[in-house]
């Protein structure tokens, strides 16, 4: 069976990019950089109270495991939420 990526660990590498992105057309003077990380601050948003929802929501998680990845998607908002799709073999769709 193939296993395929969780649409929200796409969008949270779409928002991590674009994190880099717009901080370095911030660096360069561009004004453009200011509407990239207004887009990107919206991204990762949805993406993060994607992943805190979705934690909670899993019924196949223990409870130790779902309150460890709940704290670490919390307290690390861009990361915390990749680290979780990318090791987490349960949320597969």
């Amino acid at each position: 069976m193939k296993q395929t990526t969780h649409p929200n660990f796409i969008l949270g590498l779409i928002s991590l990019l674009l994190l880099f992105v717009g901080v370095f057309m911030r660096m360069n003077a561009y004004r453009g950089g200011d509407y990239v990380l207004i887009g990107t601050m919206i991204l990762g948003g949805i993406h993060w109270i994607w992943s805190i929802v979705d934690v909670f929501k899993q019924q196949n998680l223990a409870s130790q495991s779902r309150v460890l990845w709940g704290i670490l998607i919390i307290c690390v908002p861009p990361v915390g939420g990749l680290l979780y799709y990318a090791m987490s073999k349960t949320v597969r769709m």
